[in-house]
């Protein structure tokens, strides 16, 4: 087995990184408004001696933003909050992408916007708590079961928030899909 340099450069497609160390994403519920801000793009600048920065979970519509205080990327003020943090990558020569996540059933309605809806494959409740900034712990409701309507509407809705992501500098997307959340990655790829 060859030794790699974790220090040398490596290249990722068309992209140049400065090295292969890569910063994994990391929930920081700290996106007030679920707007970026100037206390986040400070935690990612301070991480740009890494190749590669993959962000915190990112909400690509009103529906995944299941957690308290995690950043979206579906409107224009998230977009120019999520620039604050590209520019301050980039201006130490690093590389980031966003992660776009869907909480899917593992939301609560106190954690979102009023005109949000829980949604997932099927109208299963997850097991446990979730907290809320408002009501403290509460229980995971049952989720609304999607249909083929709201599947190809969440379709577009990471489009959408991809097309975003190019607006405020990222480097690249990654989809998270994986332990409850995101579900709805799931009926997205088996619904093209």
């Amino acid at each position: 087995m060859k030794n790699v340099d974790l220090l040398s450069p490596y290249k990722l497609g068309t992209i140049d990184l400065k090295n292969r160390i890569v910063m994994a994403p990391m929930t920081r519920s700290r996106a007030i408004g679920n707007i970026p801000d100037e206390l986040i793009a400070e935690f990612y600048g301070q991480r740009a001696a890494a190749g590669l920065i993959i962000t915190e979970g990112t909400s690509p519509s009103p529906n995944g933003l299941g957690y308290s205080r995690i950043p979206g990327i579906f409107n224009n003020f998230q977009v120019e909050g999520w620039k604050k943090t590209t520019t301050a990558v980039h201006a130490k020569g690093g590389k980031i992408f966003v992660q776009l996540m869907h909480t899917g059933r593992i939301s609560h309605p106190a954690n979102m916007v009023k005109s949000a809806t829980i949604i997932a494959p099927s109208a299963v409740k997850a097991a446990g708590q979730i907290w809320t900034d408002t009501l403290g712990l509460q229980d995971y409701p049952v989720p609304t079961a999607m249909v083929i309507e709201e599947i190809k509407h969440t379709t577009l809705e990471y489009t959408n928030a991809a097309v975003n992501a190019m607006k405020a500098n990222f480097d690249g997307i990654e989809l998270h899909g994986a332990n409850g959340i995101s579900w709805n990655s799931f009926c997205l790829l088996s619904a093209m």
